[in-house]
């Protein structure tokens, strides 16, 4: 049984440090592991999507550019990191990936520490285990990517809250909200936990159990949260003119997520242009185009959430269905790729591999329901956990779904997933399975629920192969993006940019005839796929096809006005005597 808060027993004085370094160095070993086996792939060469992003923007930041020059449009924290980690090791990303599994491993010690403090020792060493070899949990740490640092916050504010659920004070009250503080600026949906914490410091310190008064716990919490956002504000107030203390992306995201044409997953607001650094650029774009006038990020970011409210008003009934749709997506075992992919990398490390067949959100959530009905029949003070996942969930649900979205959930299942598996066996060797009633019955549900496959994953996973060969091509290693062009085409033979994506390192390398069908069968799927006419054209003239090529040349200027390339084409094809 979990530990009743409030009431001191030996679980209470049991966790040690060298016993949660000891976790921290298994988390270790898994991480730089995993690192060194996929050393090759072309991803952890050339960083691509976000991660991109991320290394550029922390370059600019070490070389000086500590303030920047507009407002914040992703989140800053996890660049601000890299950038002192560039100025400090330098700015090898294998190095970067080594300091990322560091704080992973921390993650994992921080983990058995806290659950050792609500659960006792079977279920740390068990919790400690779990994020140590979850698959992942490893994945997010080895890759260029914010959500290894949500793993280590969330980590934390475990730490604190299971302090808090013993003895609460101003100190720990202050901290608590700096590390929610913290976290919202990796992970901006995490702002929806900021007033659930302050609720659960008011009501921990109401009680006799401390002698000081709930509003000066209070106080300290929305101190520890103002230490930290307050410079953000200040800062996007003085380089852009308008006050936040985060970011301004959240109406783009929140119409990508519930506009007309939204499935539940990332799609870009104009095709062909999914790569960040367009993500601004297209919004306001797009937004000014829209009103006629100049606008300010915070009136960009209102149009775009007012084009959402519009489309959800106008079909409520698809808008419920899509809701209900993305948070399947959430609570599904299968991890929704961004640029990378947990399946592409295991494909490169046996050991990752093995662990993503074992250990996935599948098999955490179930043992988690089963482990969280437990505690929150031993002491209604877990009320904060259940509360802090059920709105992660409806937050990521709220915009769209990727696994990265959803990763804050992991360390808060982890202690209630380990806690699951320690009642688990005592009810099966006491024969007492009647005292899991209810939590029981209620983990196989999740369990069928998260278990079964609500997309396409064969797909998901094709353009996942997809994307890493587009960073093969981009190092100029065209032998292996096509290598991987063609074994996405296999797995998903209807991807158009898969076949397109084909064609064209296949044109690159000179080998036009052969691109050429791939052409026509990206255009089969999609026949307003950007670009793909005018690399049609350029094929087909190439091998001597010339009134096709003219043909195609005529179709790309039809869907792009204003490519002069096109026009150019036309003009010299149609002047020249033949």
């Amino acid at each position: 049984m979990l530990d009743t808060p409030q009431r001191p027993s030996a679980a209470a004085s049991g966790p040690r440090l060298g016993q949660a370094l000891l976790v921290a160095l298994l988390a270790l070993a898994v991480r730089a592991t995993c690192i060194y086996e996929t050393r090759q792939l072309p991803t952890v060469r050339h960083p691509v999507g976000d991660a991109a992003a991320y290394v550029d923007w922390a370059r600019r930041i070490s070389a000086g550019d500590w303030l920047g020059r507009e407002s914040f449009y992703q989140a800053p924290l996890y660049p601000y990191i890299l950038a002192v980690v560039f100025r400090l090791l330098g700015d090898d990303l294998i190095v970067v990936r080594l300091v990322q599994a560091a704080w992973g491993a921390a993650a994992a010690g921080c983990l058995f520490w806290a659950t050792w403090r609500m659960s006792g020792r079977s279920a740390a060493w068990i919790a400690g285990l779990l994020l140590s070899l979850y698959a992942p949990a490893v994945y997010f740490d080895i890759i260029i990517q914010k959500a290894s640092l949500d793993g280590l916050l969330v980590a934390a504010l475990l730490v604190v809250l299971s302090r808090m659920h013993r003895v609460t004070s101003r100190w720990t009250a202050g901290i608590l909200g700096a590390v929610g503080a913290l976290l919202a600026l990796t992970r901006e949906n995490a702002f929806v936990w900021l007033p659930l914490l302050a609720a659960w410091v008011w009501a921990r310190a109401r009680p006799a159990a401390t002698s000081r008064p709930a509003a000066a716990s209070l106080l300290a919490f929305l101190a520890g949260v103002s230490v930290v956002l307050a410079p953000v504000g200040a800062r996007n107030w003085y380089v852009g003119g308008e006050w936040s203390f985060s970011t301004f992306q959240a109406g783009p995201n929140f119409y990508i997520g519930n506009g007309a044409d939204a499935d539940g997953r990332y799609r870009p607001l104009l095709r062909g242009r999914e790569i960040p650094a367009f993500e601004r650029l297209d919004a306001t774009r797009l937004a000014e185009a829209a009103l006629g006038r100049t606008l300010s990020p915070r009136e960009v970011s209102r149009y775009w959430l007012s084009r959402a409210f519009h489309d959800i008003s106008a079909d409520p009934v698809r808008w419920l269905r899509l809701l209900g749709y993305k948070l399947l997506l959430v609570v599904n075992r299968y991890e929704i790729a961004d640029a990378e992919s947990l399946f592409v990398y295991a494909e490169s490390s046996w050991l990752l591999g093995a662990l993503s067949v074992m250990l996935h959100f599948g098999t955490l959530l179930p043992l988690a329901v089963l482990g969280y009905g437990v505690a929150i029949r031993a002491s209604r003070a877990y009320w904060i956990h259940g509360a802090l996942a059920g709105a992660m969930c409806l937050a990521v649900a709220a915009f769209y779904v990727l696994a990265r979205y959803k990763y804050p959930l992991v360390p808060l299942l982890v202690p209630f997933a380990a806690a699951g598996c320690v009642e688990l066996w005592r009810a099966l060797r006491d024969g007492a399975l009647r005292l899991l009633s209810w939590p029981l019955p209620a983990a196989a549900v999740v369990a069928v629920v998260a278990n079964v496959s609500v997309q396409d994953e064969s797909r998901l996973d094709a353009l996942a192969v997809m994307n890493t060969g587009v960073a093969a091509a981009q190092t100029g290693d065209l032998a292996t993006a096509e290598a991987y062009f063609e074994r996405a085409v296999r797995g998903h033979p209807a991807s158009a940019e898969a076949n397109n994506n084909l064609a064209q390192v296949l044109a690159l390398q000179g080998r036009f005839a052969e691109a050429i069908p791939r052409y026509d069968a990206a255009l089969a799927v999609d026949a307003a796929l950007p670009g793909a006419e005018f690399n049609l054209a350029v094929a087909l003239e190439a091998v001597g096809r010339i009134p096709e090529a003219l043909q195609h040349y005529r179709r790309a200027l039809h869907q792009d006005p204003v490519d002069e390339d096109a026009r150019a084409a036309i003009a010299r094809i149609t002047t020249v005597p033949r």
